[in-house]
């Protein structure tokens, strides 16, 4: 969603600069909480990311063992089925039930029911619901901080991968939660092709590369400072473009059916972008993508009907 402009040493946007409160209280709570297992459980931080097949129920024959965690004095109760929802629920920070129940459920609504239930009463999660003008509202879901400790124990996430809690902006939880269904949407095409994702990049901790790049080429010459941006640039997988590093939505690394590593940057467009914009995160590199209502307006802002996934009706 944000830009920076590289050749601009001070000014940065208020929007852009440095992490939400939540992300701040978040890094003392991240790996160094130690989280104590009860019975014995094969994942590990380290593991690579679970797979996700849409359609595919997270609950399986062994769905209501229960595993006991302890943490700061406190036991948590978890199945595998509420690991799997935590897990996506914090890499993406703010996911819609209604998604949880299609992605993670396989569609088994009564029982994500249960499973909310249960982690809301241990204090794992909290919900939100989100009325919108002319629309649906949504029931959101985030975690709290002792979920998004629970989840870095126990998931098989790896230790890279950023988890998130809280929720952040009203005007832009619509935006960011649709988030979720544009990254299955780029997963599932991913394991077509005999790929395997590996770790979800969202906007929020991009921003904070560049911000420490630019921090810290502040006071070296124009020539070094530009070299400096540029080199972070592409290490992060981005691209410049008149002076811009553009950051997408979402980051995706994965690994490819021969077993190279690769990222896809992928962008959600609304009708609020100006056709410039628009533009600019095409010729960025990012896959785009549109709500159904917005897809013809960004079609015509891009003059190439092939550049734009219809993915979103919301």
């Amino acid at each position: 969603m944000g830009r920076w402009d590289i050749f601009d040493r001070y000014n940065t946007r208020d929007s852009e600069a440095g992490q939400p409160r939540e992300e701040r209280r978040q890094k003392s709570n991240t790996p160094s909480d130690s989280i104590g297992r009860g019975s014995a459980d094969s994942s590990g931080p380290n593991s690579p990311e679970r797979p996700e097949k849409p359609g595919h129920s997270a609950c399986e024959s062994t769905r209501d063992q229960r595993t006991q965690y302890h943490d700061r004095g406190r036991t948590y109760s978890l199945r595998n089925s509420e690991i799997a929802a935590m897990t996506d629920i914090g890499r993406f920070r703010t996911v819609d039930v209604r998604d949880l129940a299609r992605f993670v459920y396989g569609g088994d609504e009564s029982r994500l029911k249960h499973d909310l239930s249960s982690l809301r009463a241990q204090g794992l999660v909290e919900e939100k619901t989100l009325f919108r003008a002319h629309r649906t509202a949504r029931k959101l879901v985030t975690l709290t901080a002792e979920g998004q400790r629970a989840v870095r124990k126990a998931s098989d996430l790896p230790k890279e991968q950023r988890i998130y809690f809280g929720f952040v902006k009203r005007k832009e939880l619509d935006h960011d939660t649709d988030l979720y269904k544009v990254y299955q949407k780029a997963a599932e095409e991913i394991r077509s092709k005999g790929g395997r994702p590996l770790r979800v990049r969202l906007d929020f901790e991009l921003k904070e590369s560049i911000n420490r790049a630019k921090e810290a080429a502040k006071q070296l010459p124009e020539d070094e400072r530009r070299s400096l941006l540029a080199t972070v640039a592409e290490e992060q997988g981005l691209t410049i473009g008149n002076g811009t590093i553009h950051l997408p939505d979402i980051q995706v690394e994965y690994e490819t059916r021969d077993g190279e590593a690769e990222r896809q940057n992928l962008e959600l467009l609304s009708r609020n972008y100006r056709e410039a914009g628009i533009r600019g995160k095409a010729a960025a590199g990012f896959r785009i993508f549109a709500r159904s209502g917005d897809a013809s307006r960004v079609r015509r802002a891009l003059r190439d009907t092939g550049m734009v996934q219809k993915v979103l009706s919301v």
